[in-house]
């Protein structure tokens, strides 16, 4: 199969994964710009559906343990856009401690 932004082999389960995710997420109307694990860059989210919020997420995280029987879940984290005009890549790029949100989900 193909490799992800880290490296990581991409099974076609986190290939589902994150289509799902980016699809919800552009469709919520809260989002301005992801960032995915599974993505080399920044998906930007199309303009008549902005919303003010940046989502980071690792969709399937865990997915290569999956034949091991091990938990596997989503990470993310939401920060809100501080800046006006065209999302960029630096947009994307905040510390920690500007996050609104972050989660596991398992």
């Amino acid at each position: 199969g193909d490799t992800n932004s880290t490296g990581d082999e991409q099974k076609k389960l986190d290939v589902l994964a994150n289509e799902l995710f980016v699809n919800l997420l552009k469709s919520s109307y809260q989002t301005c710009a992801m960032v995915s694990e599974e993505n080399e860059k920044m998906i930007e989210v199309p303009v008549a559906k902005h919303g003010r919020y940046i989502v980071c997420f690792d969709p399937l995280d865990g997915s290569s343990n999956i034949d091991c029987l091990v938990s596997i879940g989503s990470i993310f984290g939401i920060y809100k856009r501080e800046s006006d005009g065209p999302v960029s890549t630096e947009d994307c790029l905040l510390p920690g401690n500007k996050l609104v949100a972050a989660g596991y989900c398992v």
